[in-house]
């Protein structure tokens, strides 16, 4: 096992001990950064939307089953990459001045999918070297957008950081056909465009399901976000 890795599973990484270990705490980058390093302490102005294709750039995108873990622990020496495939920024830094939340419920066969803690997180050895303004602190499926100047998310980007493949037939392995479906539900109604360009906005539920056609569970059609998101 890398060095990386083993650091990250030990400690959870430097700055994460607390989140790891049951407490409140939120990884955060290292205060400043390195200019040489992967991410930027500049003040995010530069991000306003995504790029025409996703992935904006080559990376390799999970077609296996899931569990499927954060690159910051599965694949630590590529979380830049992801982050970058998935037209973001990397920051040093959170950027608060626009601050909201969604969320994302999957669902392959009737069992719940993870959506892991520490998406956009992007390593550096063994750190955290900063993260991107679309990012995951838990697995609960909440989804921060944080940026500092309005500006637009895809659904499609949050599986680009991921490293996990989405299209409008796939999910990772999923694929519609042979009497499958795969479907996405934007606050309980049936999403009729493509997902992966669906808008990312305050308080939505988007639940993604796979399994037989015509027999897909009931989606929600809210999510209970607690006080303060």
């Amino acid at each position: 096992m890398r060095t990386a890795v083993r650091a990250v599973l030990a400690g959870c990484l430097a700055l994460a001990v607390a989140a790891c270990s049951g407490g409140s705490s939120k990884p955060k980058p290292t205060p400043g950064g390195s200019s040489a390093g992967p991410c930027s302490s500049a003040n995010g102005a530069g991000y306003t939307s995504p790029p025409p294709t996703l992935p904006a750039q080559p990376v390799s995108l999970t077609t296996a089953a899931p569990p499927w873990g954060p690159p910051l622990l599965t694949r630590p020496q590529q979380t830049a990459d992801f982050v970058a495939a998935a037209g973001l920024p990397c920051l040093g830094t959170e950027m608060l001045e626009v601050h909201y939340h969604a969320h994302i419920d999957i669902t392959v066969d009737g069992n719940r999918v993870v959506v892991p803690q520490y998406l956009g997180f992007v390593a550096e050895g063994d750190h955290v070297a900063g993260l991107a303004p679309l990012h995951t602190h838990d697995n609960t499926g909440i989804i921060h957008i944080e940026n500092s100047v309005p500006a637009t998310f895809y659904l499609g980007q949050v599986f680009v950081e991921w490293g996990v493949r989405f299209t409008p037939t796939c999910l990772g392995p999923y694929c519609s056909g042979k009497g499958k479906e795969l479907a996405v539900f934007l606050d309980g109604q049936r999403y009729a465009g493509d997902p992966t360009k669906l808008v990312l906005k305050k308080h939505e539920e988007i639940a993604i399901e796979y399994g037989a056609t015509g027999k897909l569970p009931t989606p929600p059609s809210s999510y209970a976000f607690p006080a303060g998101l």
